[in-house]
């Protein structure tokens, strides 16, 4: 190709692209950076998941190179090596939903914030910042795409978004057929230094934010230091009953 064509080829600007493929674009690359930013938390729940198998397997190991191996302490610790290795594989097979997931998965809007915070909160805690869940006593079922999309995602626009130590309080009602879920940042005088800046992969923004929100049919509502979220309550009917393990 000629250095002409090639200029020529690279000067086409992304207002060329047609509106749904901006949009789709958009969308995609901030699931993407989600994803990169929650892989460490992943990875981290799966090492955790395989180490006890890998302790009894090491275990059994040695108790099979003794000159008169107990047979009945082998047979307890292989017993175990299974019940653990059955454990981990569900565990594995479950977090790769956030990799691989459902359309049409439903999920009770407390289980699902919990699932999300399960995998966030040490890294929050790490840059300084706490969670505060008040959603315990919604369980309204919701999708568990949106949710598990929206709730990473507008956790880390909002502490990225500040060099302060804070308290993110998430709170949830149900009104009719939505459930409305905010997350607000509590700045925490009493907290020492600025608040660490995330290391992996790349900030999250409100653009990040809106497109996800666009993509998943979720209503979004930005003011200062708080973001609300307003979810569609789904009926036992729309469930898509997914089973992962």
């Amino acid at each position: 190709m000629s250095s002409a064509a090639l200029h020529a080829f690279e000067a086409v600007p992304p207002a060329s692209l047609a509106n749904d493929d901006a949009l789709s674009l958009a969308n995609e690359a901030a699931r993407y950076a989600v994803l990169r930013r929650m892989g460490s938390a992943i990875r981290h729940q799966i090492a955790g998941a395989l180490q006890p198998v890998s302790m009894i397997a090491s275990l059994v190991e040695r108790r099979v190179q003794a000159p008169a191996p107990n047979l009945e302490a082998l047979r307890r610790n292989c017993s175990e090596m299974n019940t653990l290795a059955r454990s981990a594989s569900s565990e594995g097979v479950a977090l790769m939903g956030w990799l691989a997931p459902h359309e049409g998965e439903q999920v009770a809007l407390n289980e699902g914030v919990a699932d999300c915070l399960h995998l966030l909160t040490t890294e929050l805690s790490f840059r300084g910042f706490t969670v505060l869940d008040a959603t315990q006593a919604e369980d309204a079922r919701v999708a568990r795409l949106g949710l598990r999309t929206l709730v990473p995602a507008c956790l880390m626009a909002l502490t990225d978004a500040t060099d302060t130590p804070a308290q993110v309080r998430i709170e949830a009602g149900v009104d009719g057929k939505v459930v409305n879920l905010s997350m607000s940042l509590q700045p925490t005088p009493e907290a020492e230094g600025p608040a660490q800046r995330a290391k992996a992969y790349r900030p999250l923004t409100w653009s990040d934010v809106e497109a996800l929100a666009r993509a998943e049919g979720v209503r979004l509502q930005l003011g200062p230091q708080t973001v609300r979220l307003q979810f569609d309550v789904l009926t036992a009917a729309q469930d898509a009953d997914v089973r992962w393990a």
